[in-house]
């Protein structure tokens, strides 16, 4: 018998490492996957080692009950979270699942109407009846602002049935909405509050970040591990908390909505990110929050046109703390579109944004980056900012971008819009094309958004009015692509 073909047991032992250790024993796979632990891309070669299946000692994640249970208990603890999951099929799953395991099919659900396109999916599979809440915008930087508790409050004089509510905080930009205030009105009626803090998984490793939904007693938490964490695009987190929500029937929607063959390698991702944090998350924070103010402070001293909001230029009744990892770059007034900024950003200097939009780009941050990142960053910002003061120096582009201020704040706002038909009904009518300009007053038959970050402006079955065309064509006229347009901006109607 070979040294090595014993797989040591050690319930200790985190999986990533487990995994590892696997890779170097001579245990033949006459399992899944095909690639068989040895023949794939070279590039690949240390990652095929460790991509298995449910095998003997590495456990079920759907039906945990070993390794995998005691990585749960693991992030659970470290989250303070009651009971928290993995999931491998990112946080849309999360969303899909908790949407479905609390609402019953044809219910009334209340979500922030900046909700991530998932929970409109979850709408429309379950039937649901929905009710939103506009966010307002913020009309300096033309970001949207949190939610005003009181609106949820006032929901329940007309809406006395809605089973569950959705907030999106942080928000893709960064704002947090009051989870503490809209937890303590929801619960009062007792409705379970679902928080898509995707872009939040990072919070509870430093006091620098805002405060988690799970510490703000919401019942549902679900988190993006790859969004901010040093984890592997697809992994995510669902945390459970409280006795309103039906934990049994939402584990059942996980397994619905997961893949029933879920990557080693992405869950050893999952738990070899949080033990990693665990270890050296105290150290590694304070490093990286320190370069990170760094950074900002130093944008607002030597950039005069490229502006950076902060927390004290939001609206405090509604957004109660500020992301600082995300560094929301406005070039609103200064003859410069979005687009046209990261084309420089690129092209120039081979930085790539996570977002743009039609006043500004999103950098993201997280405990990853490097110094050497920011500095270039940094130059690259100063260099364009003073190219931006020399245009404006010479032209009349400043006094052009003021007159427009104006109507960058109107077509900044989601336009409100009115629902004719739930969106499961929507989907099962007959379709037809029709011109954008055309459009006004009919019944939209498909989802229209930018992506990132996937918040519709209009959904099947709701009407499309001259504010959502007028939105569309600014968009489309400042170079941003908008999913469900077609060629000669042509829209799907319902017959």
């Amino acid at each position: 018998m070979c040294k090595n073909s014993e797989i040591e047991r050690n319930d200790e032992q985190p999986l990533l490492e487990r995994l590892e250790a696997y890779g170097r024993t001579d245990v033949y796979p006459f399992h899944m996957p095909g690639h068989k632990r040895r023949l794939g891309p070279k590039e690949m070669g240390h990652l095929y080692e460790m991509d298995i299946t449910e095998i003997d000692g590495f456990d079920n994640l759907h039906e945990p009950e070993g390794i995998l249970k005691d990585a749960q208990l693991f992030a659970a603890e470290l989250y303070h979270s009651e009971e928290t999951a993995f999931i491998v099929n990112g946080s849309t799953a999360g969303l899909l699942a908790a949407i479905a395991g609390i609402c019953r099919d044809g219910g009334e659900i209340l979500a922030a109407r900046n909700c991530h396109k998932a929970v409109y999916h979850a709408i429309e599979l379950h039937h649901l009846k929905p009710y939103y809440i506009y966010p307002p915008i913020n009309t300096k930087y033309g970001i949207n602002e949190g939610i005003y508790p009181q609106d949820v409050e006032k929901m329940w004089i007309t809406h006395q049935n809605i089973q569950a509510i959705v907030i999106t905080s942080p928000t893709y930009d960064g704002v947090v909405s009051d989870i503490e205030a809209i937890c303590e009105i929801a619960h009062r009626h007792h409705v379970p509050v679902i928080v898509d803090e995707a872009h939040g998984a990072h919070f509870c490793f430093s006091d620098y970040f805002p405060k988690s939904a799970v510490a703000c007693g919401a019942d549902v938490v679900i988190q993006s591990t790859h969004k901010t964490l040093p984890a592997m695009t697809q992994t995510a987190l669902i945390h459970l908390n409280g006795d309103l929500i039906d934990r049994e029937r939402i584990r059942r929607m996980l397994t619905i909505y997961q893949t029933s063959s879920p990557s080693y390698i992405l869950m050893g991702s999952i738990d070899g990110c949080l033990h990693m944090l665990s270890e050296n998350g105290k150290m590694l924070y304070k490093a990286y929050t320190e370069r990170l103010q760094k950074l900002r402070n130093a944008i607002h001293e030597q950039c005069r046109w490229i502006k950076l909001p902060e927390y004290e230029e939001l609206d405090a009744a509604c957004s109660k703390d500020y992301d600082k990892s995300k560094i929301v770059l406005s070039v609103r007034n200064t003859g410069m579109t979005g687009r046209q900024f990261h084309e420089i950003l690129l092209h120039d200097y081979h930085l790539q944004m996570e977002m743009v939009s039609a006043e500004y780009v999103l950098a993201m941050t997280a405990v990853g980056d490097s110094e050497e990142g920011y500095e270039r960053l940094l130059h690259a910002l100063v260099e364009t900012d003073a190219k931006i003061n020399a245009m404006l120096a010479q032209n009349e582009a400043k006094k052009d971008a003021l007159d427009e201020e104006e109507k960058l704040h109107d077509w900044a706002k989601l336009p409100v819009v009115s629902q004719k038909m739930t969106i499961y009904d929507a989907e099962q009518r007959k379709k037809i094309l029709c011109r954008l300009d055309d459009a006004a007053g009919k019944i939209a038959a498909d989802y229209i958004y930018l992506y990132p970050p996937g918040i519709p402006i209009v959904t099947p079955g709701e009407m499309i009015t001259g504010a959502v065309i007028g939105t569309i064509h600014w968009w489309l006229s400042d170079g941003l692509h908008v999913s469900g347009v077609y060629e000669e901006r042509d829209v799907r109607i319902i017959c």
